[in-house]
């Protein structure tokens, strides 16, 4: 399912209403339940007999949130530590009336988590989204205590420390990394980008019996990508699936190429040709050889879309073969050394804007930088900002890659990829996803679909792997995911 992300303002008005609605004090009693019912199904499932947990104390709103789940907690029969770090009380009325209830039902409270007993679940609920400066003092010792737990972990709302709608920690110092993070009312960009994917680990939403408006950002789901799930029609043959042809591949760099040809290959396109510009370009994928060779320029009329860039150098010869798939009226993926000249003038920027067929930009951060004229750390201190600007720039549909991929339309239609991981940081990944995209224009997807589903499947691909895994790995991998999903679908 999609995950509606909530601007700051957006958000904050959606609290405000449902408090003015419900009563000041329901979110949060609602927030306590979820995160108590949340921890005692995690630690029953784990086979942990006992039910220790200890709840760090902030001093605002989530704060609150983790004295109404100390409350629940204690209420179905846990035993329960709440600490206060350094003996500070909320400063929130609402946290206060917690504190109250939880003294009311014979809590008590410490100053030092080091001088709790061992738990079988540490609850961090330090600070929330509103957090603007670094954490220091007691609460610092509390969040290197949390971190050095061997215990369940669980971060409520998001991880102390860091920065929700980067991704980033606030301040030198990380903050706290859970296993489980539950987060209410909308997830947040934090939680899926940059030092936040690490620190959130899994990520739970609870839309605590609201209904959350929508929003032009989202978590993408495997319910927006229904239409690349559909079963193929038994009476097609593979003009059915479009024609596609790869352009890339100079000296030294052929296999940059190959795997964006191969992907696209086995992405289900139904022909592609590899327009190879080494001066030695092989005549055949021995692995592949269903796969096309050219080695002289394809006549681009003949495809129904272009992949561009995959190892091609930045040659003069190149730019000018860049330039001419540019005028062309065909759906066209550019990925690689073609940004990277586009990047190199502004005029091609301008013919890129210009273009009336689809266009999909799949840059990493650095190549990102070039094209924003920028460098790369001005791209990564904020993701989406950076992805929706490109998008802007050059009207094309923007593919931000990275933890926590990004993809966004000239619109401000941005969604934020859930999947990946680290097994996805080898070379070539790029190429695989280049590839795959090409292959579900190809086969007459939806564009924006698209680019999800190859973004998606990609990621989904490469989970649960490490070291080992390379590039060829990616695509068979995606297609069998794609149809474990197809088949669910069906059924």
């Amino acid at each position: 399912m999609s995950l509606t992300i909530l601007h700051p303002d957006e958000l904050e008005n959606l609290e405000k209403r449902m408090s003015n609605l419900l009563g000041a004090d329901t979110l949060m009693r609602r927030a306590g339940a979820a995160a108590a019912n949340l921890i005692l199904s995690r630690l029953e499932a784990s086979g942990v007999e006992g039910r220790r947990v200890t709840v760090l104390v902030g001093p605002g709103n989530n704060g609150g949130d983790a004295l109404a789940c100390a409350c629940e907690l204690r209420e179905k029969g846990a035993a329960v530590n709440v600490v206060l770090p350094g003996g500070r009380r909320p400063t929130s009325a609402l946290a206060l009336a917690q504190l109250e209830r939880w003294q009311a039902l014979g809590g008590t409270t410490e100053d030092d988590p080091y001088m709790t007993e061992k738990a079988d679940c540490v609850v961090d609920g330090l600070f929330g989204i509103g957090l603007a400066k670094p954490i220091t003092g007691d609460y610092l010792d509390a969040v290197l205590w949390f971190n050095e737990r061997r215990a369940l972990k669980v971060s409520l709302d998001i991880p102390s420390g860091l920065n929700y709608q980067t991704g980033h920690w606030v301040g030198t110092y990380p903050g706290c990394s859970a296993d489980i993070t539950i987060t209410y009312l909308c997830t947040k960009i934090g939680l899926y980008m940059c030092e936040g994917v690490d620190a959130a680990g899994e990520v739970v939403l609870d839309e605590l019996d609201v209904s959350v408006p929508l929003s032009p950002m989202s978590v993408t789901g495997l319910d927006e990508l229904s239409h690349v799930l559909r079963p193929r029609s038994k009476n097609s043959h593979k003009g059915d699936y479009g024609r596609l042809a790869v352009i890339g591949g100079t000296d030294g760099m052929i296999g940059a190429s190959m795997l964006a040809a191969r992907a696209a290959l086995i992405g289900g396109a139904g022909l592609v040709t590899l327009e190879c510009r080494a001066d030695h370009a092989p005549h055949v994928d021995m692995l592949y050889p269903e796969i096309m060779f050219a080695t002289k320029p394809v006549n681009l009329d003949d495809f129904d879309v272009i992949v561009l860039g995959c190892g091609m150098g930045t040659s003069p010869e190149a730019k000018a073969r860049v330039i001419e798939v540019l005028k062309c009226n065909k759906p066209v993926i550019i990925d690689a050394d073609a940004l990277n000249i586009i990047a190199a003038d502004i005029k091609l920027q301008d013919m890129v804007l210009a273009r009336q067929a689809p266009t999909v930009l799949t840059p990493h951060p650095g190549e990102a930088a070039r094209l924003l004229r920028r460098d790369t750390a001005g791209v990564t201190v904020d993701r989406v900002s950076a992805c929706r600007e490109l998008a802007v720039q050059t009207g094309a549909i923007v593919v931000l890659k990275g933890a926590g991929t990004v993809i966004s339309l000239r619109s401000s239609r941005t969604w934020i990829n859930p999947t990946g991981g680290p097994a996805l940081a080898t070379a070539g990944s790029g190429d695989v996803l280049a590839g795959l995209i090409g292959a579900m224009f190809a086969q007459g997807y939806d564009m924006v679909e698209s680019v999800l589903a190859a973004v998606y499947f990609h990621g989904l691909s490469a989970e649960g792997y490490t070291a080992g895994f390379t590039a060829g790995d990616i695509a068979p991998n995606a297609m069998a995911l794609i149809a474990d999903a197809r088949a669910e679908y069906e059924a």
